[in-house]
């Protein structure tokens, strides 16, 4: 679990169809960052909770030194932590990185007495379908 002063990188929603959303957005990481710093004792970072103040999410190059500034610091976290009710494509950039990095994953699950995380594992579904050819294969 999340240490004291360990660093963590926040992963929230950003994108919205209006910039007044995309504010509420950056507002709302900003937040998740604080209740996971007074829940956890660690310290938490949202980077995308203060750089479209100063770059420019819908201008290309802009975003894309947004979302590589955010891997560099996510890269040095020792936990990533989603937060919100949809996973926007940044977000999949982040919680791919972070499991290439073997960076433990956690969805933050907001509850009448505060704040919990658990731990969320890649998933990957195999069709039964393609087991039974595997092994009809495998028995020729």
């Amino acid at each position: 679990m999340i240490k004291k002063n360990e660093l963590v990188y926040i992963c929230s929603p950003l994108s919205a169809p209006t910039e007044q959303q995309m504010r509420e957005n950056m507002k709302k990481a900003s937040e998740y960052a604080k209740l996971v710093v007074r829940q956890f004792h660690c310290r938490a970072i949202a980077p995308h909770s203060f750089l479209p103040a100063y770059l420019d999410d819908r201008i290309p190059e802009e975003r894309e030194a947004c979302l590589a500034f955010g891997i560099s610091v996510l890269k040095l976290c020792r936990a990533v932590i989603v937060c919100g009710n949809r996973i926007s494509s940044g977000m999949e950039g982040e919680i791919r990185t972070a499991r290439e990095c073997s960076i433990p994953v956690y969805s933050l699950w907001e509850r009448p007495d505060g704040i919990a995380l658990a731990r969320t594992e890649e998933r990957r579904r195999t069709d039964e379908m393609q087991i039974c050819e595997e092994n009809i294969l495998q028995q020729r």
